[in-house]
């Protein structure tokens, strides 16, 4: 981020790194109702590709209201 001009990035690495603890915790959760082996590693592997494109949506549509609440149209 530096090298790209956005050094200031690091300010807000803490508030992404409890955002990724707060996740890491709903995974586990999930994860913690498949039993059989081969049900953990499908699950692990279902949840980490469909969840990063979900999360990703979600993080896109958290942008679009906290952008709409800080700036409210007139």
């Amino acid at each position: 981020m530096s090298r790209a001009g956005h050094g200031r990035f690091e300010e807000v690495l803490d508030a992404y790194a409890e955002a990724a603890e707060r996740v890491a915790a709903a995974d586990l959760a999930y994860l913690a109702h498949s039993v059989a082996r081969e049900d953990l590693v499908e699950s692990a592997a279902v949840g980490t590709v469909l969840g990063d494109t979900m999360f990703a949506a979600l993080r896109r549509l958290a942008q679009e209201n906290a952008s709409s609440r800080a700036h409210p149209a007139p």
